[in-house]
């Protein structure tokens, strides 16, 4: 926010011609002008005026700061900041928001703040003593980019190991046809660095990475990038308490020594192809969605896709255009869910708005996370009327789209809560299994031969290609991809076992100064962003390793009996959601019947609010 509050609020070189084309024409979010416009007169009548007003009012007003040269106020301090908050839970129908009634609470609107200041440093500046540290982050997806971000912005010397060819993790991995964002472009950036050049509301992959890619560049993060090195384990040494990190490099083993160690490969890097009798006998072309194979061609073929999920959502649209014909196999039935502007190209008059128009970007931002807090709990609650509203809402939704037709209804209509399973926004899914060229077999493939594949009954279908969008291996966390030994030699997979625990997701006992991100219980649903995730990991991180550096700490280990009350807490909290539901099979547990492990049981807030750095949970030395 500091680019309006602490300079000019509009840039000297705007025209006013410029300044009236961008608010003339193209889209803009009503809502979002409505609450600028106030912000910058203190005039709170202005969130209830139509759009011919605001836009005049605005126009005048952005000429007037533009003159002037004068910075705004932070929106804190205007007078009429509460009155712009409550205006912030009116619905957002392009968005998929029906708005709210309920009032912000004090420990959500410290959270909406502190995050439209993009999670700003704590403490005090490290100084001089950076370079007697280092840390070794494994993977260069967002996780592991905003926790070298922080490192980069202190000054603490750091390594990314990266076992692909380029940096970005998921959106380097993922090129299939098809493969976009589910999550809203405005929340889909580091909230220190948004992105006002979003072409799409749900960018395609290509734009992630790139904006990915831009980001590591501007900061110098790129430079400290090792690609294609495969990390192979990571060993606590007890006498220097140092990390050595042993990894694959240009066919040769290398290593590294580092202060801190941190794995950040993602929960959703290592694919699961499943294991089924006949696939080595397969004489066609086959891959996973993250190991697409470059210019695989489905045109006028037969195509097999195994899976329903958020990559079949993808990819599974664009097949169908071209393919001779679809076969999808459906182990699991998912709820969709239909985001009108899911597939609409931002206006360039609102990039500018964006761009150059203060704090748009930000209340665009607020907003949306205004109500993603306020139904975020309710709608996981099990049996809550805010879940039961929406099963009735999607059942509704894909019989209608499906044309009541009783067949498609049956195999469809998921027999669980919805949020059960990840909750997919509608990529054309509905109205595709209408088409001539499509089947959807409600059951897993039993077998596969030469050139077909083989259903539950023994049913063969053609097959020229076989497509996996069978999901990743996303209850082993980082222990699917390395090995990671503590103090006397335990091994992360052997010393959590088949449930995995960490202390906030990000450390455990007998690790001292190892972190990891995206770990046991910390993805969010519901609609959240993987990136706030990311951001508050980042800086929970980096808030450890300068308090190691200021206080002189040469380990720091999470308490035995923090991390098993922490842990206590959340096994409570998970037997309420619609995740532990024993109806639905999902990648947030194992079976039916296992534990949850993937996801947060709690408000955006409330972790974020755990996660303010709490010496006194660790042993230190």
């Amino acid at each position: 926010m500091q680019q309006w509050t602490c300079g000019p609020a509009v840039l000297p070189h705007l025209t006013d011609e410029e300044i009236k084309h961008n608010l003339s024409f193209g889209h803009q979010n009503l809502g979002v002008l409505q609450v600028v416009t106030a912000h910058l007169t203190s005039d709170a009548s202005w969130l209830g005026r139509d759009a011919a007003e605001v836009k005049a009012k605005l126009v005048e007003v952005l000429i007037n700061y533009r003159s002037s040269g004068l910075p705004a106020n932070a929106p804190e301090k205007s007078p009429v900041f509460q009155a712009m908050c409550d205006h912030a839970a009116l619905p957002m129908p392009q968005e998929g928001f029906k708005g709210t009634k309920k009032r912000l609470t004090d420990l959500q609107l410290e959270y909406l703040m502190d995050e439209m200041r993009g999670f700003p440093e704590i403490g005090e500046e490290v100084e001089d003593l950076q370079k007697k540290c280092h840390v070794t982050i494994c993977g260069s997806g967002v996780h592991g980019i905003s926790v070298a971000l922080r490192c980069q912005r202190q000054g603490i010397p750091y390594t990314i190991l990266e076992r692909d060819t380029d940096l970005s993790g998921t959106w380097h991995q993922n090129i299939y046809p098809g493969v976009r964002c589910d999550t809203p472009s405005i929340t889909y950036s580091f909230s220190s660095d948004p992105n006002p050049n979003w072409k799409y509301y749900f960018a395609y992959g290509p734009e992630v990475k790139e904006y990915l890619k831009n980001l590591c560049d501007r900061y110098g993060i790129t430079q400290n990038v090792v690609t294609e090195a495969t990390v192979e384990s990571a060993t606590f040494d007890e006498n220097s308490s140092m990390w050595q990190v042993k990894y694959h490099k240009d066919r040769e083993v290398k290593f590294i020594d580092s202060n801190v160690f941190v794995a950040a490969v993602g929960q959703l890097s290592n694919p699961f192809i499943p294991k089924i009798p006949g696939q080595e006998l397969f004489e066609g072309q086959a891959c996973h969605t993250a190991r697409f194979i470059r210019d695989l061609d489905f045109t006028g073929k037969n195509v097999v896709v195994m899976g329903t999920g958020a990559s079949a959502m993808g990819i599974c649209p664009e097949i169908q255009k071209v393919a001779k014909h679809l076969t999808i196999f459906q182990g699991t039935p998912q709820w969709y869910v239909e985001i009108p502007n899911h597939k609409v190209e931002i206006s360039p008059e609102e990039q500018c708005c964006m761009r150059f128009v203060p704090f748009y970007e930000r209340w665009y931002r607020f907003q949306t996370l205004r109500q993603i807090l306020a139904s975020y709990v309710d709608v996981l609650t099990s049996g809550s009327e805010a879940n039961t509203m929406l099963e009735e809402e999607l059942t509704k939704y894909i019989k209608r789209k499906v044309n009541f037709r009783p067949d498609l209804v049956e195999k469809m209509v998921p027999k669980y809560p919805p949020i059960c399973t990840r909750m997919l926004v509608d990529n054309n899914w509905c109205t595709m299994m209408l088409e001539e060229n499509v089947t959807l077999i409600n059951s897993r493939a039993k077998e596969i031969g030469k050139n077909e594949v083989f259903g539950p009954n023994g049913e063969a279908v053609p097959a020229d290609v076989i497509i996996y969008a069978t999901g990743f291996q996303s209850t082993r966390f980082c222990t699917a991809s390395l090995k990671v030994f503590g103090k006397g030699g335990v091994e992360l997979s052997e010393d959590w076992g088949l449930e995995p625990t960490a202390y906030l997701g990000l450390t455990r006992p007998n690790f001292p100064n190892f972190f990891m991100t995206y770990g046991p219980n910390t993805n969010v649903s519901s609609g959240g962003s993987i990136i706030w995730c990311a951001e508050i990991a980042g800086r929970y991180i980096g808030e450890c390793v300068a308090s190691m550096l200021r206080k002189g700490y040469k380990e720091l280990a999470v308490k035995h009996e923090v991390h098993d009350e922490y842990n206590h807490y959340l096994t409570q909290e998970l037997k309420w959601t619609a995740w532990d539901d024993q109806r639905c099979v999902s990648w947030y547990k194992s079976g039916k019947f296992g534990k949850v492990t993937n996801n947060l049981p709690m408000g955006l807030e409330e972790f974020w609010a755990r996660t303010r750095v709490n010496l006194e949970d660790f042993n230190k030395k």
